[in-house]
């Protein structure tokens, strides 16, 4: 008998892969697919990558959406092969379900910290059969699963019934207080950062940057004005890092490991809460413009979670800039193996002196806050980081 269909699950790329996020459908349901056209964009940690279809055939049917998370092995997809009837197609995915719910589903005994209330659907067992990613996108509404009425196989909540659910605002009494799961990317960037607060010996040194005059010069070479600031910092650090090339390594397994290029790493807020942190390349190859596009695309890929893998390479430091959010000064956290974050403050007029008129003049000001760690960068070797990155800015240099 001719294989009938295909099951698009989550794949498993590399050892430590244990969930992939949905960034983007490529197919609609019902579209005709070739073997090797790419079927969806799977995020895994931060990087985005394609997963092609195998067989030839059509996407009848598309079972997550995107945004979701799950495990790996889960099914997302079903691929006709061959003639089929809606009989067999559900056959086909209650089969896929029953044979990995080892995998994606989580059991919640209808009696749980909420105390009273039974499943609108309970099974024999009183338990609530749904998926992970299901279930977070009930708690993200603030609905219980157990208020939901499941239509899937032996009382399994399905993708329809939580859309239902959400279009009905079937809130329960119970819904209050319900915890959101963290998605990959959160989960490792919490991960990196317990261990470094508990591993590494971060100290900070602080520093004013009279930065009026870099930033007009700057102006006058980009059109576009918005990002100016780091595009300013990206470019002024990559350039003092060449002046101390010792403190261009990452620490790992007790051992320094040296960079080489002048690569700089940018903290960015994705749109689904996350923090990423891509690594501009080769800064001292580039001219002001095309760093200033290259940072540009850089943010817009990890802000979107569709950074490429192009993106994560080594860096000794990162930047972290908050003073758009008007913050004027504050500690980043290092971020294992980097060895330095530099933490940047808001804009703000300061009165400056000025050598040629013997006055005091107004000019933009930034406060920078250097958080290294102590194992690879001593307390001198920071400041005279931070003197020769004020040199740069300053036009000492």
């Amino acid at each position: 008998m001719s294989k009938q269909f295909e099951a698009v699950t989550i794949p498993k790329w590399g050892i430590e892969m244990t969930h992939g996020r949905i960034v983007e459908w490529r197919c609609a349901e019902g579209a005709i697919v070739a073997a090797g056209d790419e079927l969806v964009d799977i995020e895994t940690d931060k990087i985005v990558n394609s997963f092609e279809a195998r067989e030839s055939g059509t996407l009848v049917r598309i079972l997550v959406p995107e945004g979701e998370e799950l495990a790996v092995g889960t099914l997302i997809g079903v691929i006709a092969l061959a003639d089929y009837s809606p009989s067999d197609l559900d056959q086909f995915i209650s089969a896929q379900t029953t044979s990995t719910s080892s995998q994606e589903s989580t059991s919640i005994d209808a009696h749980s910290d909420s105390g009273e209330g039974a499943a609108a659907q309970p099974s024999s067992s009183n338990e609530v059969k749904i998926s992970p990613a299901l279930l977070r996108k009930l708690s993200k509404a603030g609905i219980s699963p157990e208020v939901v009425t499941a239509s899937g196989p032996n009382g399994r909540i399905l993708k329809e019934d939580v859309d239902r659910a959400i279009e009905q605002g079937a809130h329960s009494d119970t819904s209050h207080g319900e915890r959101h799961a963290l998605n990959a990317s959160q989960k490792k960037v919490a991960s990196a950062l317990s261990e470094a607060q508990s591993t590494v010996p971060i100290y900070h040194v602080r520093r004013q940057l009279r930065v009026g005059r870099a930033l007009a010069q700057m102006k006058e070479q980009l059109s576009n004005g918005s990002g100016v600031l780091t595009a300013l910092l990206v470019n002024a650090v990559a350039r003092a890092l060449d002046k101390h090339p010792t403190l261009n390594a990452q620490f790992e397994m007790d051992a320094l490991k040296p960079v080489g290029a002048l690569n700089v790493a940018v903290a960015v807020a994705r749109d689904d809460g996350a923090v990423a942190a891509p690594v501009l390349t080769n800064i001292d190859q580039l001219s002001i413009v095309e760093m200033a596009e290259g940072l540009a695309s850089l943010v817009a890929r990890a802000r979107a979670g569709r950074s490429v893998a192009s993106d994560v390479q080594p860096a000794a430091i990162a930047i972290s800039n908050l003073g758009m959010y008007g913050v004027d000064d504050f500690t980043a956290m290092v971020t294992p193996p980097q060895v330095m974050v530099l933490s940047v403050g808001r804009l703000s007029v300061q009165p400056s002196w000025d050598a040629q008129t013997q006055t005091f003049v107004p000019e933009e000001q930034v406060t920078v806050t250097l958080g290294s760690d102590h194992r690879v960068v001593n307390g001198a070797q920071a400041a005279e980081f931070l003197q020769s990155l004020a040199a740069v800015i300053e036009g000492a240099e």
